[in-house]
């Protein structure tokens, strides 16, 4: 009935009633922070913990397992240490409670980074006090004191949270607000009001640069992970290619054309965040990401290994393995026809390691909740579930027989339903 299943694991006869006085706890820091032990006999069951996540991890499995505890071992951890999941909420803006809701879930799942991609073409969700016009024109938002509650909740699970702040393109919700910020500061736009890529880029100027510079100051503030996102994906050249401005501002810099501005601010941000002691996440198409920063590979499953020798630490995210808003089962609408994902395929998705010869590392996998089309917290979930139960046993490592797992889901999926959840059909 455990999901992840546990990396090892061997079950005898006999029961021990659970409860949480009944956990005799100990600690062995060889297991890991986010390793355990337990060991189940004679009435008594002992927990031991490589750290206060291992232990949160141990009580985790103990409650699944319950009410009755069968004799036996379990010796398990993690293989990755990001198992993150992707929420947008820019797109179509979620409640907080959701977002607790969903914290809760993947909690309970093991999983342990929750990034919030919080601005795009169409919405801006994130209250900016030095610039509170990003939020006034698209409305609902998140508050520093929605923040600040989401982010402690979160610790308390042991889960981070990653902001998202996209750059330099899908940026029209920003130039909605300040159309100083775009090519074209005469031009009025309006929030985006439709799917897709916006032509729409930041300019090259300096004071734009200083603007997401205190941006960033606002959001580390709020946020005390590591890692900040900038997007950086689907970004088209065609506004630097045919502004004279632009075009002045690349000879200015030196840089070899448009398709290099991209990187520019990109590498702009990085050294910002780096002055920060924080590191940048970029989404990865090509190898002209800054030095030192973190990639997700989303376009194919290749390129995560690939970006690893060019010295880059990989989060992977093929879309064909982690895209959760695609549906499970061929279907008419924006996915026909080739972009599904199966509950098998989540499952069977076997994350390569990082070549011998290479000077990054692979950190981990994410599962993706894009919002496009679901506008609900209910649809958010009924896309989730069961396949983000498929990614679990992926990203801590303990996939295995499919046929097992359909048989341990089943229960999984009652405990979920009698929560409230919404989950979608199982489809094998």
């Amino acid at each position: 009935m455990i999901i992840p299943r546990p990396r090892e694991l061997a079950v005898l006869g006999g029961f021990v009633a659970y409860t949480d006085n009944a956990v005799r706890l100990s600690h062995e820091r060889d297991l890991g922070p986010e390793g355990y032990r337990l060991s189940v006999s004679d009435g008594v069951i002992e927990l031991t913990a490589g750290g206060p996540a291992g232990e949160f991890y141990g009580r985790q499995t103990l409650r699944q397992l319950g009410p009755a505890v069968p004799y036996g071992t379990i010796e398990d951890g993690p293989r990755f240490g990001w198992r993150g999941v992707m929420l947008d909420v820019a797109r179509h803006f979620m409640p907080k409670e959701f977002v607790l809701r969903l914290i809760d879930l993947i909690a309970e799942l093991k999983l342990n980074v929750l990034q919030l991609h919080l601005t795009d073409d169409q919405g801006w969700r994130l209250e900016i006090k030095r610039h509170p016009r990003l939020t006034e024109v698209s409305g609902d938002h998140y508050s520093h004191d929605d923040i600040h509650e989401i982010v402690s909740y979160a610790a308390d699970r042991f889960v981070r949270v990653v902001p998202e702040i996209g750059l330099p393109g899908h940026v029209q919700a920003a130039l909605a607000a300040y159309p100083h910020l775009g090519n074209d500061p005469g031009r009025r736009l309006g929030v985006w009001d439709r799917w897709g890529i916006s032509e729409h880029t930041l300019n090259l100027e300096e004071s734009t640069i200083a603007f997401f510079h205190e941006v960033l100051d606002e959001v580390v503030e709020l946020f005390p992970d590591d890692y900040v996102h900038v997007g950086g994906d689907e970004c088209l050249p065609g506004e630097w290619e045919r502004t004279p401005r632009a075009q002045e501002r690349l000879r200015e810099l030196g840089l070899p054309g448009a398709h290099a501005a991209r990187a520019w601010i990109t590498a702009r941000m990085a050294e910002h965040l780096a002055a920060h002691g924080r590191r940048l996440v970029y989404w990865y198409e090509k190898a002209d990401g800054p030095p030192g920063a973190t990639t997700m590979t989303w376009l194919d499953e290749e390129s995560g290994p690939q970006a690893t020798l060019e010295g880059r630490d990989v989060v992977l995210a093929p879309h064909l393995r982690t895209y959760l808003d695609y549906p499970p089962a061929l279907e008419p609408g924006p996915f026909a026809p080739d972009r599904v994902l199966s509950l098998s395929e989540a499952y069977h998705f076997d994350p390569p390691p990082a070549p011998e010869r290479a000077g990054g590392r692979i950190l981990g996998v994410q599962a993706q909740l894009w919002t496009e089309y679901m506008p609900t917290p209910s649809d958010v979930e009924r896309q989730a579930f069961p396949r983000l139960c498929a990614f679990a046993e992926v990203a801590w490592g303990s996939a295995g027989d499919y046929s097992d797992f359909l048989q341990r889901l089943n229960p999984h999926l009652a405990r979920l339903e009698a929560q409230g959840v919404r989950v979608g059909p199982l489809i094998p």
